[in-house]
């Protein structure tokens, strides 16, 4: 299953790459990082945002919104499913320390 969500979100960047090409000169990264969530998430509605660190110790803000995608092994999907210190990979728009989350996997 996770390799089926990696194969995913691989095709999903491509895709975006593609039709940013094709329309000028836009420019969207797609970062995917992957880590523990530190402290409690702060959920509000659709939306929410939680403190990231990944395995070389950076810390990131992920903010999630009414678009994001989260997927748990219990097969809900919103932020009140994310605890703290949960291991994660985010996929989303990433500027200097903060990603808008696209996709949210709980390992």
């Amino acid at each position: 299953q996770y390799q089926c969500m990696v194969s995913r979100l691989r095709r999903l960047a491509v895709a975006f790459i593609v039709a940013l090409v094709g329309c000028g000169d836009g420019v969207f990264i797609i970062s995917v990082n992957s880590g523990v969530i530190v402290g409690a998430p702060q959920c509000n509605g659709a939306g929410g945002q939680f403190d990231l660190r990944d395995q070389g110790g950076l810390q990131v803000l992920v903010v999630i919104t009414s678009s994001t995608r989260i997927f748990v092994s219990s097969g809900t999907d919103s932020c009140a499913d994310l605890r703290a210190g949960q291991s994660v990979e985010v996929s989303g728009r990433q500027s200097g320390d903060r990603i808008v989350a696209g996709t949210i996997t709980v390992h």
